[in-house]
């Protein structure tokens, strides 16, 4: 069973990085539906942490800024690191 579910650009941007460098170590394209599963997982296993401070930290304030101005750049390269041979 699959469920749809709607995530802003910044999160899909972040995902298609995180789905990146996954495939870039492992040789091996990971599923968007795979990548997903592994976090759940991860974050399952930090639960204490997930549900602790979410206050985000200055450098992921930091890194969110710059994500959000490489879309609206273009300057997004994911693909060009992914399939560069």
């Amino acid at each position: 069973m699959t469920t749809t579910i709607k995530v802003s650009d910044i999160t899909k941007q972040r995902l298609d990085m995180i789905q990146a460098k996954i495939t870039l170590v492992r040789r091996s394209k990971v599923t968007l539906m795979e990548l997903i599963d592994i976090m759940t997982r991860i974050a399952l296993r930090h639960e204490d942490e997930l549900l602790g401070d979410q206050r985000p930290r200055h450098n992921e304030k930091e890194a969110e800024a710059s994500a959000d101005k490489r879309s609206r750049d273009g300057g997004d390269r994911t693909d060009e690191y992914v399939y560069e041979e």
